[in-house]
């Protein structure tokens, strides 16, 4: 098949969507002086409304907050907001100031024509796949793909897994969640392990860790001491895509799209999408609340305004009887991000939760040589609220960690384009943080 042919496929698949280009912008990172209000002033100018044309364009985005473990912020600039960009911060923020990325549309190319170059044999694979073991957790795939491997795997293996309809996303397509315990019956009020990922439809790596920690735990259950002791004191629970909407829009229009694709009904109609981690019901609105709809951070029109984050609070709330441990996989930053977001306190078992973290940050270490930081959202990152880390908190789950998992320490600035070369290793260091976790859990609660 010829190169055009190929590119003509790719062109059919994306059904006609214009893809939003970022050819000129950059990507940028300084350390931040803790005395300014840089970050802040930054934000307030991320996006540029033409009333005339009803059109939002990005002039800036936060990749990457500043930490305490890790005091550089990740900023992408458009090309005409750059000169803007560098008059905002500090003069000891602009010495400090390093390109990482001169034209973030060629990284965005490069891993198109990635993609391009394995959609043939990806397309064969699809055809031929009969078995849940057909599925390659080393690639990135579609929705639909991801739907089939669950699915197959609940026919397949249903002595040991359940497939699960989590919710109905803003465009209709189900959410799919699988239950993995030993084979046989499980009794109700056993300990769960609950892992979600792709909230933010940008960060592929999440629902490919996500993935991989299906299947791994499926096929080495009985052979891997590990594996079999975990699953033998929880059941998973695991959303792998959480917003196959915004994802889908991600892979075939706007790479770096980050929210839902909800339709804003008020202001602003032309601006689509909440983010999904700002919108759950418990302190929603308050610390690090944005209010305006075009933001990558909108909070959404009231609580639960997404049917996303509705049908997964519902799910989380009264199908899942026993919730010991819940991971929320994001990208990027290698941190283990745990209560609270919306205030500087601490939470009652904050001493327990950040024990449990540093051994699960030591087991990533010594699974992949790794690192990986710890602490609290708004002591480690930013005050944030709505979320589904204090939600989970404030529903008393014991164990609750937002993972930003990579790239930090890489010297290439992938950010949310890894390479799919990076899933098995990335997912190998979240399942040893996972069984460190809850290894900490049975010692602790005596499970």
């Amino acid at each position: 098949m010829t190169w055009l042919l190929l590119l003509c496929l790719w062109a059919c698949h994306v059904s006609g969507d214009k893809r939003i280009d970022y050819s000129g912008y950059t990507v940028h990172r300084f350390q931040v002086d803790t005395s300014s209000n840089t970050m802040e002033k930054l934000e307030s100018f991320d996006m540029e409304l033409d009333e005339t044309t009803k059109t939002a364009r990005l002039l800036l985005d936060v990749w990457a907050e500043p930490s305490k473990s890790n005091p550089y912020a990740d900023v992408l600039v458009a090309p005409e907001f750059l000169s803007k960009f560098k008059s905002m911060l500090t003069a000891s923020e602009l010495a400090t100031l390093k390109l990482l990325e001169g034209d973030i549309q060629s990284q965005i190319n490069a891993e198109r024509h990635a993609m391009l170059r394995n959609s043939i044999s990806r397309r064969r694979k699809r055809s031929l796949m009969k078995s849940w073991t057909d599925f390659d957790t080393n690639s990135y795939h579609s929705y639909e793909e991801m739907m089939k491997f669950m699915k197959l795997l609940g026919e397949q293996k249903s002595d040991m897994v359940e497939v699960l309809k989590v919710a109905t996303s803003s465009e209709g397509r189900t959410i799919y969640g699988v239950k993995i315990h030993p084979p046989g019956a499980s009794p109700p009020e056993k300990p769960s392990i609950i892992v979600d990922a792709g909230v933010h439809a940008r960060e592929w790596i999440a629902p490919a860790v996500a993935l991989f920690l299906i299947r791994k735990i499926v096929s080495e259950y009985g052979s891997n001491p590990r594996v079999t002791a975990n699953l033998d004191k929880f059941d998973w629970y695991i959303v792998p895509q959480v917003n196959p909407d915004g994802y889908e829009y991600s892979r075939i229009s706007d790479r770096l799209w980050r929210k839902t694709r909800s339709k804003n009904t008020t202001v602003n109609r032309w601006c689509m999408g909440a983010d999904a981690n700002r919108n759950w019901g418990y302190r929603w609105g308050e610390a690090g609340a944005n209010r305006t709809p075009c933001s990558n951070i909108y909070m959404g029109s009231h609580p639960y305004s997404e049917p996303e984050i509705r049908g997964l609070k519902d799910f989380f709330t009264w199908q899942i009887a026993n919730p010991m441990v819940y991971i929320s996989l994001h990208s990027y930053g290698q941190l283990l991000l745990s209560p609270w977001g919306y205030t500087n306190e601490r939470t009652e078992n904050y001493q327990d939760q950040q024990s449990a973290a540093r051994e699960a940050a030591q087991a990533i270490k010594n699974t992949t040589g790794v690192s990986y930081s710890y602490g609290t959202i708004s002591e480690m990152m930013y005050p944030a609220s709505g979320t589904s880390i204090d939600f989970m908190q404030h529903r008393g789950v014991p164990y609750i960690y937002g993972v930003e998992l990579r790239p930090t320490d890489n010297p290439n600035s992938f950010a949310f384009n890894l390479p799919p070369s990076y899933i098995r290793a990335t997912g190998d260091e979240m399942l040893a943080a996972l069984n460190a976790i809850g290894d900490h859990a049975v010692k602790i609660k005596r499970l």
